[in-house]
């Protein structure tokens, strides 16, 4: 009984060793992002309150690092802000390959920087490459005219480097207008399905979108809503020259 009784304990043991592995591991990668920023771009200045990492669950030892950099002197203002995107070691932080996005997040004047979410969905766009993604977030502006937007970026680990694939996809689009207490608001969603690979190699991209309106009225004292039916439509994003062509309408320009 003894001896049962020590392997159940040396198994919990293990099991939350196991368990806190990626709090660790996450606690490391935090701790690196104020050195990549120094060692990539020592001339410019981490929004640390913005900049994100994580351990990619489809690749444990590989850790994948977001880095939001004001641009010093910009003539656009503080609106525009750059993206270092790093993957490192997880265990030593050694960057291992990583790409620079020059005015990557653009918001209007009244608008915030909203943040930043590294997205490790399943995105195994060959039979050998993974990709993943960082979705960049901004909104803002008075009631009266309110509006956010979302985007999503694939990246693929080539050598050294990191190659964008898809660039900056708008996957989220939506206003808003506030009629005293009551808000209507407006929105196109895109999600991404992977469909078979084309004469590439490379897995189409199917996207899902769907437009919705929710109009607020005040009627006898509180807001009354009415949701308009969904209108979806289905596009195919196909990959030709090293990346997958976005229509202009879906993306989210320079």
């Amino acid at each position: 009984m003894k001896s049962i009784g020590m392997a159940i304990m040396k198994r919990a043991v293990i099991f939350v060793v196991a368990a806190l592995a990626p709090l660790i591991a996450h606690a490391g990668c935090s701790d690196n992002l104020q050195n990549w920023s120094a060692r990539l771009h020592p001339d410019h200045t981490l929004d640390a309150t913005h900049a994100v990492c994580k351990v990619w669950p489809a690749n444990a030892a590989l850790t994948i690092g977001a880095l939001p950099l004001m641009q010093k002197g910009s003539a656009d203002g503080p609106n525009v802000v750059d993206i270092e995107v790093v993957v490192a070691d997880t265990a030593t932080g050694a960057i291992i390959a990583h790409r620079f996005q020059r005015s990557a997040i653009r918001y209007a004047e009244d608008h915030y920087f909203e943040g930043i979410d590294l997205d490790t969905a399943r995105y195994q766009l060959t039979s050998t490459q993974r990709a993943f993604g960082v979705r960049l977030k901004s909104s803002g502006g008075p009631p009266a005219d309110m509006s956010g937007i979302a985007t999503l970026s694939l990246y693929l680990i080539d050598g050294q480097h990191l190659r964008t694939v898809l660039d900056r996809l708008i996957v989220s689009d939506w206003t808003g207008d506030r009629d005293g207490p009551c808000t209507s608001i407006s929105e196109t969603s895109r999600t991404l399905a992977l469909g078979p690979p084309d004469t590439q190699g490379y897995a189409v991209l199917r996207v899902s979108e769907k437009y919705v309106e929710r109009v607020n009225r005040l009627e006898v004292d509180k807001c009354s809503g009415h949701t308009s039916p969904a209108q979806r439509r289905n596009i195919t994003l196909d990959y030709r020259d090293g990346t997958y062509r976005i229509p202009d309408a879906m993306r989210n320009a320079d």
